[in-house]
């Protein structure tokens, strides 16, 4: 990196926090308080010269914080010469790669970028970022980057895994504040309670709502996210089954065949209980599981008859526009 004012140092933090070694190239007297600061923290290293040719061997990256055009053009063309991809702060003219707009919480870091049309959008979606997420993430982050090695190997892959990483992130943004050593000892215990549980499926009914994806429930989202398998019919639409996750397998079940005026026909509780009982988390998703209905209520019945875990998600009414229920877990995604 040529240059040590400010923008070069808020640029090497971020190279840095991304596990870069950063070295600086910048004359005596032209280092900025902030970039002395990372170098006094041992995140930069500073050589007290102006770059040269030289110091292009090795680097898998070269920026730099240019004054003039006539310099920026001297060290894109000693980059390119050296086959390194380049950035001049502020001079897109002469970049082969930009930085957008960050959020850092590293190990958290979120980046945001326009393709260089309109830097002041990109600034403003991140400053609504920053609102969105607590200064504690970054606490929470590198408790789960020490936790991952030992949850990896006492909970397999599949839903005691995922059950234990759901219960960190719900417990992550709950908390105003970074994790303790109460808090590790905590998801220890939960690791080694999961690690003892035999894994068994279950079932949601989760009422899709109007078909807006924005008025989902947190509570929707959250079990849309959790499942294996996704059951839906056509009143779903495609916005909703975005926002379930991205290894779910999802099944189109036609409700001329499948639903009968008692909720779901008694071949297709059959699968359904079959795949719960293989340990998979399973969704049915209408858009009339407007709070305890009759055909929720008669699939609760029957799968609850069967041994199968199963809970219901109301959506939200179509006519009244309200939530059916007060449970202050189910509030609208979009509030």
């Amino acid at each position: 990196m040529a240059g040590g004012s400010d923008a070069a140092a808020w640029k090497a933090e971020l190279l840095a926090a991304c596990g870069a070694r950063v070295e600086i190239f910048a004359a005596a007297g032209s280092v900025s308080d902030v970039m002395a600061e990372l170098a006094r923290a041992e995140k930069v290293t500073i050589h007290d010269t102006p770059w040269h040719i030289g110091i292009f061997a090795g680097a898998a990256m070269a920026i730099a914080d240019c004054d003039t055009d006539d310099e920026a053009r001297a060290f894109a063309c000693a980059a390119r010469a050296a086959g390194v991809p380049f950035n001049v702060v502020d001079k897109p003219a002469f970049c082969q790669f930009q930085f957008g707009s960050i959020v850092n919480r590293s190990p958290v870091i979120l980046s945001i970028s326009t393709d260089g049309a309109a830097p002041i959008l990109a600034q403003a979606i991140r400053r609504r970022v920053e609102t969105l997420l607590p200064p504690s993430l970054k606490g929470w982050a590198a408790l789960a980057q020490g936790l991952r090695d030992t949850v990896n190997l006492h909970l397999a892959p599949g839903p005691g895994r995922r059950a234990f990483w759901e219960r960190f992130v719900d417990r992550c943004f709950l908390s105003t504040s970074p994790p303790g050593e109460i808090d590790r000892q905590a998801f220890v215990m939960d690791m080694k309670h999961l690690s003892h549980m035999a894994e068994s499926g279950s079932v949601a009914l989760v009422g899709s709502g109007p078909g807006d994806a924005e008025m989902l429930t947190l509570k929707a989202v959250r079990t849309l996210q959790a499942a294996d398998i996704i059951l839906f019919d056509e009143s779903v639409s495609q916005d909703v089954l975005e926002l379930a996750r991205r290894e779910a397998k999802r099944m189109l079940v036609r409700s001329v065949v499948a639903w009968d005026p008692a909720g779901v026909s008694s071949c297709l509780r059959d699968t359904i209980a079959s795949m719960a009982r293989s340990g998979k988390s399973v969704v049915i998703l209408r858009s009339d599981y407007t709070g305890m209905s009759e055909e929720a209520a008669s699939e609760l019945r029957d799968l609850t008859r069967r041994g199968i875990r199963c809970t219901v998600v109301p959506g939200i009414s179509c006519v009244s526009g309200d939530v059916a229920f007060r449970d202050p877990d189910d509030l609208v995604a979009g509030a």
